[in-house]
């Protein structure tokens, strides 16, 4: 072999080396490349679970929050309502009391009318009575 040939051979053997060496470097840049996105997605994914879940707390705990204070608005409004319907039922109770007693006055000024009618009546055949006796004869 010729020192020609030798040094051909040993610079495509270089060339050969340099060839497989950038390769190899490549193929361990695209694998931390893959690497990288790989853990990045991981990490997206796993902020993006965290995310959903912090927002489920929050619902979960707005919605808690939203039911108090609708059961509070529910109770007061029951209790107002209770409290009108017991000063409707007093003011029923007093209505009634104050009717049962206009209608007693009424029995007892119809009773007294009564008894003055009787008496007016017992007085007028009294008097027709009198008038009777005293009258002079018919003719």
């Amino acid at each position: 072999m010729t020192e020609y040939e030798a040094a051909t051979l040993a610079t495509r053997y270089a060339a050969l080396v340099i060839a497989a060496i950038l390769g190899s470097t490549q193929c361990l840049l695209i694998w931390i490349g893959l690497r990288f996105m790989r853990r990045s997605s991981e990490l997206r994914e796993q902020g993006l679970k965290q995310q959903g879940e912090a927002d489920e707390r929050r619902h979960k705990e707005a919605m808690e929050a939203f039911e108090k204070r609708h059961n509070a608005a529910m109770k007061a409004e029951a209790d107002r309502h209770a409290e009108a319907m017991r000063a409707f039922e007093r003011q029923e109770r007093e209505s009634d009391r104050r009717h049962a007693a206009a209608m007693a006055a009424h029995a007892e000024t119809m009773a007294v009318l009564d008894a003055q009618r009787q008496a007016i009546d017992a007085q007028a055949r009294g008097m027709e009575t009198l008038i009777e006796r005293t009258a002079p004869p018919a003719r």
